[in-house]
């Protein structure tokens, strides 16, 4: 009985050609490059030369490279604006891949109501 079940498995082998070798699993993929790095806050400096934007967060300046590929949304670019700036890393360097110009504060510009409430 032993002889033929090693006959059999032998058998089984040569006729799959060996089918049954083990493979080392793959590699995993890198982690996809992604725009989820965002920071918000004040225009410092616009370098047009160089195409380096510098936004002031929380007392601290983020350098951020501008290229052809960055978009900006509402308006034109300028110091002093309020921003929000999605970028990713690329080669160690931090690009910018879209501004968006927050609009200027409402507060104070709204009517206040008179004595009586009529105007």
């Amino acid at each position: 009985m032993r002889r033929l079940l090693v006959i059999s498995v032998l058998g089984l082998v040569s006729l799959f050609g060996g089918a049954f070798s083990v493979q080392a699993a793959p590699a995993p993929t890198p982690k996809p490059k992604t725009h989820g790095n965002g920071i918000a806050g004040t225009v410092v400096r616009i370098d047009s030369g160089k195409k380096i934007l510098v936004v002031r967060a929380a007392d601290h300046d983020t350098s951020l490279a501008m290229t052809p590929a960055t978009s900006v949304h509402g308006g034109h670019l300028a110091e002093g604006q309020r921003v929000a700036v999605r970028w990713l890393e690329k080669d160690g360097k931090k690009v910018a891949t879209s501004v968006r110009i927050e609009p200027p504060s409402v507060a104070g510009t709204t009517p206040t109501a008179t004595a009586g409430g009529q105007p």
